[in-house]
């Protein structure tokens, strides 16, 4: 991995600070990352990686850190035709969701149940997601996460420790990312961000986590 390659894979929240529970929930902000050996990116970034797997609350099993790796929202490597939503205004398509674009998805005012949904093409483990505000506005405060194990299969929810439908903690501002790790990984095709509560509008930029089986 090359010093500019592996300083995007840092900047894409893959570095995450710690703060308190509610709840049951239990979440990862994620946030400026601490300061990379330029010398030496891959061991710092599977320092990184421990980090996650150590201090992460909620989680039954530790992810391998090749296992929390972006899945290509942020670098466009799962490309636009691949990105669907319930609705989007003009101004704000859903090839704008991506983590860390200069634009965003939002959704239509009179969408009462918003969602925006990744096709993976391929079965992939998905361990979480990071989500971003609007970057100018706007931003999602709690979410859940829908995914099918096929196209053609019925959609479940990523759930908690009990089984039940988790609601994961979003963002409290435009711009800082938020990362929540699943409490077990996922095997999915699809993956769809719902959101349940929002400031000024359902919108977000965001990747997801997990690794690809090839």
């Amino acid at each position: 991995m090359n010093g500019a390659a592996a300083l995007v894979l840092m900047l894409s929240a893959m570095a995450v600070f710690f703060i308190g529970v509610e709840s049951q929930q239990r979440v990862c902000y994620s946030g400026p990352p601490p300061e990379p050996d330029p010398d030496n990116p891959d061991d710092w970034m599977k320092q990184v990686m421990q980090e996650i797997r150590k201090r992460c609350p909620g989680r039954r099993q530790l992810t391998p850190a090749e296992c929390l790796q972006p899945l290509g929202m942020a670098d466009g490597t799962i490309q636009d035709n691949r990105i669907t939503a319930s609705s989007s205004r003009n101004c704000c398509p859903v090839s704008d969701g991506r983590l860390n674009d200069n634009h965003k998805w939002l959704a239509s005012m009179d969408d009462a149940n918003p969602w925006i949904e990744v096709d993976l093409v391929q079965s992939t483990v998905v361990t979480g997601v990071t989500i971003q505000g609007s970057g100018n506005l706007s931003y999602v405060k709690r979410y859940k996460v829908a995914y099918q194990q096929q196209p053609s299969s019925k959609r479940r929810h990523v759930t908690d420790g009990k089984g039940d439908i988790k609601v994961f903690i979003g963002n409290t501002d435009i711009d800082t990312p938020v990362t929540n790790l699943f409490d077990e990984s996922v095997e999915a095709t699809v993956v769809r961000i719902e959101p349940t509560e929002w400031y000024k509008g359902a919108s977000l930029r965001f990747e997801l986590l997990g690794c690809r089986r090839d």
